[in-house]
């Protein structure tokens, strides 16, 4: 193992104290000394002068299941400072999986989290089926980072129920059973916690809701129990009709279990200060309630080869996943045009559904990558049609289809400015659901450590230095139990990033096409990221990731 001190550079430890100038020296991979460290013959020295010296930035809200199997970099994470991701979130995963199943899930997780089937067909390698046997293989492939796992409910009802049930009811009490046990098998085998979905957006095959939105109270209330006997974990919640969030703030003080909601976004829930209006009903409760939010203005790329944002609409879901050809045909036949603007008309007033501002929507999209229409990008959907005289959607599937379904359409967010500041910066908030290895055509949110340090620290200054990296690292790790990491400590595993706070931020986002069965998706680079270190090894040095480098480990909160 590597003996090394950083000189020169400004230590923001991750508590959110003051950043103080201080030395930094790993030993055997962890963290043996901070502040005016004497030079000795022991070692070698490394000058961060200049830099930013904190520690690595724990991602909680990743979708790294499947992605692992083909990517050991596991990026774009890793090139943001990232050196600690939770994957498996809102109740997906790829285990535990009966072989009979294996086909069913990754349609699932292509229609609910935007991997396309033929890449998870070609990438993952099949040789587990169980939670337990699922770590153990991903213990030992490569990894340029830490990884920590959910237990992902969808995919354990699956598992214990079958498909027809789990797609179709509640569970009986014997299934409840089994339920609990395969969820402690797992979280006694390493897992950080459990994950479960009510998002009406989250759609499986033949446009079903996903297995976890059959569950009823008393289910969700046996995984928060669960976790209860395990004395460790935490549990994400995603919203839904379900259970409002007064009522999963009340199960974690019934059970002294930390619950981290899914999410609060502006706009998600309704008009400006809907999301703050959560937050605060939540939090009055009591328990250890921690919503997630973006620091992010999500915008997405959505071609309608893909329609994820209009999922909600029954039209549309019947043909989610039957391949371009159909979905061109449907789009084509103006009996199934009608039906989907009358489903379309009917939910508009629902807030988690296109924002509940349909109107909106086709004034906040306009095309963005296109093989044909090239004089129509960046012109509002709204003013396309306006122009043409035709309803929106119409003109949204004309263009569409003269372009082979390739059109990407770019959506901006319905976000109050003044109203994400304050869910960012509110610290009964943590930040996640960037959903990374998710939706990797369409966002690329991964970013969000440069992103924050460029945009919320150095442009906004809606926040000190000390505040985001915090929020990033220190507030994360103690929340999801992992004790070993987060902050700069003696003692504390060498999880460490070196920064430029002047020139620190993401690149544009640019469309790559490097995943198996040539699948695309949109990446962004980081500046200004210059060393990064995981376990004690360094992976990036000067700003150029180091080859095959692969300290990371599964990580839990045991």
């Amino acid at each position: 193992m590597e003996h090394f001190t950083l000189r020169g550079g400004t230590v923001v430890d991750g508590t959110g104290e003051p950043a103080q100038r201080a030395d930094v020296t790993v030993a055997d991979g962890r963290i043996s000394a901070v502040g005016d460290v004497p030079r000795s013959s022991g070692g070698t020295d490394v000058d961060v002068s200049g830099l930013v010296v904190s520690p690595g930035f724990v991602d909680i809200h990743t979708h790294f299941d499947a992605q692992v199997f083909w990517d050991p970099d596991l990026t774009p994470s890793s090139w943001h400072g990232v050196t600690t991701v939770v994957q498996g979130n809102c109740g997906f995963g790829i285990a535990p999986t009966r072989p009979k199943d294996r086909e069913l899930v990754m349609e699932t997780l292509e229609l609910v989290e935007g991997m396309r089937v033929d890449t998870l067909r070609s990438g993952i390698d099949w040789c587990f089926e169980t939670f337990p046997q699922y770590l153990d293989v991903v213990r030992a492939l490569p990894k340029r980072i830490n990884l920590g796992a959910f237990v992902p409910h969808s995919m354990v009802r699956l598992y214990v129920m079958g498909a027809d049930a789990a797609f179709s009811r509640t569970a009986t009490d014997a299934e409840l059973a089994d339920i609990r046990h395969i969820t402690r098998e797992a979280m006694d085998a390493g897992a950080v916690g459990i994950s479960t979905s009510q998002a009406p957006s989250h759609q499986g095959p033949q446009g079903r809701p996903v297995p976890s939105r059959f569950a009823d109270v008393r289910e969700v209330a046996a995984l928060v129990e669960t976790l209860a006997e395990v004395g460790r974990g935490i549990i994400e919640i995603t919203y839904g009709p379900l259970m409002e969030i007064e009522e999963v703030a009340q199960l974690s003080k019934q059970h002294g279990v930390p619950i981290t909601w899914g999410a609060v976004l502006p706009g998600l829930f309704g008009p400006p200060g809907s999301a703050m209006d959560m937050l605060e009903r939540g939090t009055s409760v009591g328990g250890q309630l921690w919503p997630q939010t973006s620091t992010r203005f999500i915008t997405t790329q959505m071609s309608l080869e893909n329609p994820y944002q209009w999922s909600r609409v029954p039209a549309f879901a019947e043909v989610l996943g039957r391949g371009a050809d159909a979905m061109a045909a449907a789009y084509a036949d103006p009996s199934w045009r009608e039906r989907a603007l009358a489903q379309m008309e009917s939910i508009a007033d629902q807030t988690d559904f296109l924002d509940g501002d349909i109107d909106g929507y086709f004034r906040r999209t306009s095309v963005e990558e296109t093989g044909c229409h090239f004089d129509l990008r960046g012109v509002r959907l709204a003013d396309v049609a306006a122009a043409r005289g035709g309803h929106p959607l119409e003109v949204m599937l004309d263009l569409a289809l003269e372009d082979g379904l390739a059109t990407r359409f770019r959506n901006l967010p319905r976000t109050d400015k003044a109203e994400i500041t304050e869910l960012v910066t509110d610290p009964r908030t943590v930040l996640g659901a960037h959903d990374a290895g998710a939706h990797v055509d369409m966002l690329c949110d991964s970013c969000y450590p440069s992103y924050t340090l460029r945009y919320w620290v150095r442009e906004e200054q809606a926040m000190t230095l000390e505040q985001a990296v915090w929020r990033m690292s220190g507030q994360p790790a103690a929340l999801w139990g992992l004790a070993d990491r987060g902050t700069i400590e003696e003692g504390k595993a060498a999880d460490l990033v070196a920064f430029d706070p002047e020139t620190v931020g993401e690149t544009h986002p640019e469309r790559a096409w490097d995943f198996p069965a040539d699948g695309d998706r949109l990446i962004a680079r980081s500046q200004g990221i210059e060393h990064i270190w995981v376990n004690g090894t360094p992976t990036r040095q000067n700003g150029t990731d180091l080859e095959g480098a692969a300290p990371g480990m599964v990580i839990d909160s045991r």
